[in-house]
C-alpha cells in the first residue's frame, strides 16, 4: 500500500458516515423512508451527541465533502 495515498481516520466524520450507511441500509432493506430526522437521531447515537450538535457535525461533514446543505 502506498503511504502517500493512505488517510488517517477522522472518527466524527466515521461516525457521520456509519449513521447515513445505517439510515441507507434501512431504507433499502425494511423499506424506511430516508429523512433528515432520522439521519440525525443515528448520527446522535454514533457520536454520542445531542440533536442539535449531531446536526451541525453531519452539515460540516456534508459541507467538507462538497455537498450541498442538507435539510
Amino acid at each position: 500500500m502506498n503511504t502517500a495515498q493512505t488517510t488517517l481516520s477522522d472518527p466524527r466524520r466515521d461516525a457521520v458516515a456509519a449513521a447515513a450507511l445505517i439510515v441507507i441500509r434501512r431504507a433499502l432493506v425494511e423499506g424506511v423512508p430516508v429523512t433528515w430526522e432520522r439521519l440525525v437521531a443515528e448520527a446522535s447515537i454514533e457520536l454520542g451527541a445531542s440533536a442539535e450538535d449531531a446536526s451541525l457535525e453531519v452539515h460540516a461533514v456534508a459541507q467538507g465533502l462538497g455537498v450541498s446543505p442538507l435539510e
